[in-house]
């Protein structure tokens, strides 16, 4: 009976323990992303609110590489892959493809680096700490 009360207290201990270990977020700051690349620290969290790009033409939405072609619109990088905000090309009536957008905001946690393809782009991020 007595190993049965201890069991019980122990298993009660453990699981409260195991339900507030989650932890809670903490406004921290706002941090703007260019091309420069950025890790998220320890402890923290991103959130991405947006992408930025400098300038953007309405001829084409088909993506590129490249930061002197301003009327294509250009990838941000996560974990070094490449990730373009682009909506649907074409109405069917054309050679262009529907290509899906990137939906904001999106998570980052500790360890994963970001950052733009060119210099005039930039990606709003809002920093959490991670308390307990």
């Amino acid at each position: 009976m007595v190993f049965r009360i201890y069991s019980l207290i122990a298993f009660l201990f453990l699981g409260f323990n195991v339900i507030s270990a989650q932890g809670n977020l903490q406004f921290v700051q706002v941090i703007i992303v260019s091309d420069v690349v950025q890790t998220v620290p320890s402890g923290k969290v991103w959130k991405v609110e947006s992408y930025q790009q400098h300038q953007v033409g309405v001829a084409t939405n088909l993506p590129t590489n490249s930061c002197v072609e301003l009327s294509r619109s250009r990838p941000y990088v996560i974990d070094n892959y490449s990730y373009y905000n682009v909506e649907g090309a074409g109405n069917g009536n054309t050679s262009f493809s529907n290509v899906a957008r990137n939906n904001f905001p999106f998570w980052l946690k500790a360890g994963q680096t970001v950052k733009t393809s060119c210099p005039g782009d930039f990606l709003s991020i809002l920093e959490f700490s991670i308390t307990p």
